[in-house]
């Protein structure tokens, strides 16, 4: 679930995803932790639209509204966010995937205090007017600065318009450029060569999470004339096994520290594991 200003994300382990399940994570999560959304948008999915999400829409109040496949860009912001956390949940899991439901606050709490392209912020800035104190360095003491409540609250209820106002002026910003390139039906191709180094989409759909895109992996000949297909080796494999990819589902190599989405991930995994976040030692 995200707020659609601050990108603020909240997850949820549910046993189910029938209606009553999600019903309750709306109500305990959201409205008992951070208060009562104006609105509630989702796709038509049946355990969105049954009698207890309308019925608990119904007595808190919350308009709903319901996304079409004649406006998918309603959903891609969510799409993309989901993309983010199952790919960051994988490389937190890594051998042991069963156990993403221990991993998930964290890979959570790692979204949620990365900066977001399209506002300038990160979500956890945006909602609660500073910036989390993060167990990124155990040896490091962080002294925070001193406030007193009073001035605390009238600094809060001054920066916090002001940011909510750029918030909305970057996020205007970014739409503009989303759409300039949308209309324009840009699409990006690359010319693949022997030696590249590529991702790979993983296609199979398993139960648990698993990365989006596998790699790196060498091309090492094309496996027709056109150049649509490629034959590759996992660069990491002893045995240099030959597979092949279609250029639909190959992209170019990006390490992953150059995915902002991954910012805090590896660090907050570390600290967790480490026992920082419950000694104090960075607090």
């Amino acid at each position: 679930m995200m707020e659609y200003l601050s990108k603020w994300v909240v997850t949820v382990a549910l046993p189910s995803f029938d209606s009553d399940h999600v019903a309750q994570a709306i109500l305990y999560e959201i409205v008992l932790k951070i208060g009562l959304p104006e609105r509630l948008i989702t796709d038509n999915g049946s355990n969105f639209v049954s009698d207890a999400m309308k019925n608990v829409c119904a007595r808190l109040g919350i308009k709903r509204s319901m996304t079409s496949v004649e406006s998918p860009q309603t959903d891609g912001l969510v799409e993309r966010m989901n993309r983010t956390l199952k790919t960051s949940l994988a490389m937190a899991v890594d051998k042991e995937p069963h156990l993403w439901d221990e991993y998930l606050q964290l890979v959570t709490f790692a979204y949620n205090t990365s900066k977001q392209a399209s506002t300038g912020f990160s979500p956890f800035q945006v909602l609660y007017g500073r910036e989390a104190v993060l167990p990124l360095h155990k040896d490091v003491v962080v002294v925070p600065k001193a406030y007193e409540t009073e001035s605390w609250v009238n600094y809060l209820i001054k920066y916090i318009p002001i940011l909510h106002g750029q918030v909305i002026e970057n996020i205007k910003r970014a739409q503009g450029y989303q759409k300039k390139f949308y209309d324009k039906g840009v699409k990006v191709k690359y010319d693949y060569k022997v030696g590249d180094l590529i991702s790979r989409q993983n296609l199979e759909k398993l139960t648990f999470p698993k990365e989006r895109w596998s790699g790196p992996w060498i091309i090492v000949d094309k496996n027709d004339i056109e150049g649509r297909s490629w034959k590759i080796v996992k660069q990491d494999d002893p045995h240099k096994r030959v597979t092949t990819a279609n250029v639909r589902h190959m992209r170019p190599w990006f390490s992953q520290d150059e995915f902002q989405e991954y910012s805090n991930l590896q660090a907050t995994i570390n600290a967790f594991n480490s026992g920082a976040f419950f000694k104090g030692e960075a607090m």
